[in-house]
């Protein structure tokens, strides 16, 4: 590791260790983990794990069994470090891809995917790919993620705002159906650069819009 450092979690303020080779937790972990309602006897499984951030804040809202995958070792052994250090027990830390994992299936699936549609060479390999979606297609990503998912269960994510009818189209197609949406914006622009969604199985009907958050200065407004 290049360097680690020692941060708290924004609203809950539970420690933090960050490893700046890696992707370290920025407003979007935040806006979902604080998007999450009470878990309280849920199992809740986060794919893409990192620093094990989501699972901290579903410890904090109560989850009743923590399980985490990413395809990098280090980050595992990161999120490992985290959960010991805030006194949480985890049932599985597995360093695996999404496309072979075989656990579940879960009340909960929480996932911070990667969301951009090119590239970018000035970005090491691991934060590219946390980054970018050139190794875990958006349809592939849903698909898995309703086979892992228990039939009455929920998956909480965040996504580009300039992609939402790809998004809703590619929900419909995995058979998922959005339960609430809410936008996210930065202050000083006009469009959403976020949205964050809670997701179930079943045919796409109504969506209940939320009241917007908003990032001013790099804080959030919640």
């Amino acid at each position: 590791m290049k360097k680690k450092t020692t941060d708290y979690l924004h609203f809950i303020n539970l420690p933090l260790y960050q490893d700046d080779e890696m992707f370290c937790v920025n407003s979007d972990t935040v806006l979902l983990g604080m998007s999450l309602p009470c878990l309280k006897g849920k199992t809740v499984l986060d794919v893409g794990t990192n620093n094990g951030a989501l699972l901290l804040y579903a410890a904090h809202f109560g989850a009743l069994e923590l399980s985490g995958i990413d395809i990098n070792e280090k980050a595992l052994a990161l999120a490992k470090e985290n959960l010991a250090m805030n006194a949480y027990p985890y049932r599985e830390l597995k360093a695996v891809d999404l496309r072979d994992f075989k656990g579940g299936p879960y009340d909960v699936i929480v996932c911070n995917p990667p969301f951009f549609c090119e590239n970018n060479k000035r970005f090491n390999s691991y934060k590219a790919m946390a980054m970018f979606e050139e190794n875990l297609p958006l349809k592939e990503l849903l698909e898995h993620l309703y086979r892992l998912l228990k039939d009455n269960g929920s998956a909480y994510m965040i996504f580009a705002g300039r992609r939402l009818a790809e998004f809703y189209d590619a929900c419909k197609d995995a058979r998922f159906k959005i339960m609430t949406l809410r936008f996210v914006y930065d202050r000083n622009k006009e469009e959403a650069s976020r949205f964050l969604v809670h997701l179930k199985k079943g045919k796409m009907t109504m969506i209940k819009v939320l009241k917007p958050f908003y990032i001013e200065d790099g804080e959030i407004i919640m």
